[in-house]
């Protein structure tokens, strides 16, 4: 049996353990599990083994040779093609963070809490979901070449903006939202995205526009993460903050008399037609573990 083969049977596992035993454990059972499929998907990177992680690396050597202005920034996105980067550390951290939870106990609706957010890593440190997952700093990096460089597994930036009327929030706005790289600070004029460490190179090398919440929410464009991957990449406590960011805008929103746009009210058009097959006629627990095309879709500018 070949590891990828091995990695679905694990997830499949992993799914079959809700049917058997106390929630504690099916907890002991699954832990593992995910810790295995983490630790799986860190050695794939290192062998270089991601289609999108490889072209990560070659997009953003592209870019950095045509724009060296843009040389720090581009290192910052070529570091999401490996362990280092914000997308897989973010998966280290949430095991490390339900190894503490597991052995503290807890009530029953924070074990159940607990068993659901081990699945959706699981889920997350599929091979191929991680290479869908990729493909926003990926076409991060393809905007940034000005259409030098074709999107991957997503339409055009023209064809994606025309299609979900999308406001213009400047190049690396798929990232934006996206608790791997910033988060949303609160203050008497709403809530405006703020970029994590290096990744404020966005806003300063670019010199792109100050995103409050409220615009974001109505005129977001397609992302992979927003659209398809947010109940795999967020961690419970983040999923919280989205809500109650959300909640608040929404608030603000009525006391004004302005009418609220949730971002998440539906999905935006923009995957390629691999990814919405398979997303939408392949039932939820198993859409992740039995990929995608490996040539994804590619969109001229």
């Amino acid at each position: 049996m070949n590891r990828q083969a091995v990695g679905t049977a694990l997830l499949a596992a992993a799914v079959m353990l809700a049917g058997c035993g106390g929630i504690a454990g099916k907890i002991d059972k699954q832990l593992p599990v995910a810790e295995h499929a983490v630790e799986r998907l860190g050695e794939q990177l290192d062998r270089g083994r991601i289609r999108n992680a490889q072209l990560i690396a070659i997009y953003a050597k592209r870019v950095s040779e045509s724009k060296p202005e843009l040389r720090e920034l581009t290192d910052v996105l070529a570091r999401e093609a490996t362990r280092r980067g914000n997308l897989y550390q973010g998966l280290v951290t949430r095991i490390e963070d339900a190894k503490r939870q597991a052995g503290s106990g807890g009530s029953s609706q924070e074990q159940e809490v607990l068993l659901r957010e081990l699945g959706h890593i699981a889920l997350a440190a599929d091979v191929q979901e991680f290479n869908l997952a990729l493909s926003d700093p990926l076409n991060v990096l393809a905007d940034l070449s000005d259409g030098t460089l074709a999107r991957v597994d997503a339409l055009s930036a023209r064809a994606s903006s025309q299609a979900n009327r999308a406001a213009n929030l400047g190049p690396g706005s798929q990232l934006v939202g996206n608790p791997h790289y910033g988060h949303w600070q609160s203050g008497a004029g709403g809530s405006f995205w703020v970029w994590y460490g290096q990744f404020a190179l966005m806003r300063d090398l670019l010199g792109g526009p100050r995103i409050g919440y409220g615009a974001w929410a109505g005129g977001r464009d397609y992302s992979y993460y927003h659209d398809w991957g947010r109940d795999n990449y967020t961690s419970p406590a983040a999923r919280r903050t989205q809500s109650r960011v959300e909640s608040t805008a929404r608030q603000k929103f009525a006391s004004e008399g302005r009418t609220f746009r949730s971002p998440y009210a539906a999905k935006r058009t923009g995957a390629s037609r691999a990814i919405t097959r398979q997303k939408t006629f392949r039932p939820t627990s198993t859409a992740s573990t039995r990929g995608t095309s490996r040539g994804g879709f590619r969109g001229g500018k």
